[in-house]
């Protein structure tokens, strides 16, 4: 015991040099996530409020994303005035967008009749078989449920009212957000460059190339998916229809169309809007028919996993089919549709300008110019550097 060296007063030990390097590292991650998500909620408080115009900015992007290359090749045959590009350039998106919208609407209303008919019967088929198949339902116990299904809409005729009212409401809304989607798409194709350029310069100088650098990647990235989605859209749009044409389901274009649109939601979109085909498709034609229709959406759903997002996307999107998977639940429980169609692309964009933050900024890609900021600014050493403006 007496080779044995003393203990050290308590009184002389420091409480920091105790704590461990790994507890210290963890200790400051931790303090930092919290600060990070204590400004992610506030930002997400604030979207709260403005929520429509928030929606209505970022629909707008997906719009240029799409129509950009277009108003540039216009822009190059019409230099001057540049509004002019911009303008036509939106008219054409307009005429497009309006024309499908016009299609669903005169498909439907032409196959109504027909389709309330088919569901009238096969309501008719359903109580039949609850009836006289294996589940032996009496008649009794079905016209009980019609009876409070009945009684519940009578009783809440209040509910219904209101919620009439709240459905004008929301028509107002959305014309509201319609306007300001066309008029931010017009101003962003326009003069997206100087809008940029007014986003880089509330940053400090010293931090303007490399953050110039990333809105380029960035947006070369959502561009590129954007684009790339409508591809894949457009492929799962006409197989389908092509399906549903050769069985002769009606509706068939119309419900082209709807699997067009929910395909801009990767993997969930075309299972969602394929279910609907082949509810048609069974009412119309019967199990045979529903069945080939389903098995030719789950083949959809591999071609597109498997081939489509790498072969059309590899390009400019490098997200993992489970982040994707990921960002499309979470976007649905947050925003619902309208965060399903934002998460991924969100996704992507972060995860190329994270990147293109981490590392040093090389020459921006080529062909995306809606990021752009007035090099003369920042005196570059090297002139090879400067990327030379586009317009």
């Amino acid at each position: 015991m007496s080779e044995l060296e003393p203990p050290e007063p308590v009184g002389n030990r420091n409480a920091a040099e105790a704590v461990t390097w790994q507890v210290r590292v963890a200790a400051a991650w931790t303090w930092r996530l919290l600060l990070l998500g204590f400004g992610l909620y506030v930002l997400a408080r604030i979207f709260g409020r403005v929520e429509l115009v928030a929606m209505s900015f970022v629909l707008s992007l997906f719009l240029v994303a799409i129509l950009h290359p277009l108003e540039r090749r216009l822009h190059a045959l019409i230099p001057k005035p540049s509004s002019l590009s911009a303008a036509i350039t939106l008219l054409i998106g307009i005429a497009v967008l309006g024309g499908i919208g016009y299609f669903v609407v005169w498909q439907i209303s032409t196959h109504s009749d027909q389709l309330n008919t088919q569901i009238t019967d096969f309501v008719d088929k359903t109580e039949h078989w609850l009836k006289t198949g294996p589940l032996h339902v009496k008649s009794k116990d079905l016209d009980n449920l019609t009876t409070k299904v009945t009684d519940a809409l009578k009783n809440h005729q209040g509910t219904l009212i209101s919620g009439a009212i709240q459905t004008v409401r929301t028509v107002v809304e959305a014309l509201t957000a319609f306007l300001l989607i066309l008029l931010s798409t017009f101003f962003l194709l326009r003069d997206g460059s100087e809008v940029w350029d007014w986003v880089v310069r509330l940053f400090p100088r010293a931090a303007h190339r490399r953050l110039d650098h990333a809105g380029r990647v960035g947006w070369h990235t959502f561009g590129g998916y954007m684009r790339g989605q409508l591809i894949i859209a457009l492929f799962h749009g006409i197989t389908i229809s092509i399906v549903l044409v050769i069985m002769r389901v009606p509706l068939a274009a119309a419900l082209g169309v709807l699997i067009f649109l929910g395909s801009f939601v990767p993997l969930v979109g075309l299972t969602v809007t394929g279910a609907l085909a082949v509810a048609v498709s069974l009412l119309e034609h019967g199990v045979t028919a529903a069945v080939v229709v389903a098995i030719a959406i789950i083949v959809l759903v591999q071609v597109e996993g498997h081939v489509l997002q790498p072969l059309v996307m590899s390009r400019s999107v490098e997200v993992h089919p489970l982040a994707i998977a990921l960002a499309v639940i979470t976007g649905t429980t947050l925003a619902g549709i309208v965060g399903a169609l934002l998460a991924v692309p969100f996704v992507a964009f972060v995860n190329s300008t994270v990147h293109a933050l981490r590392g040093t900024p090389p020459n921006p890609p080529a062909g995306e110019d809606f990021p752009l900021v007035d090099e003369t600014e920042n005196e570059p050493d090297d002139e090879d550097d400067q990327v030379p403006p586009t317009r």
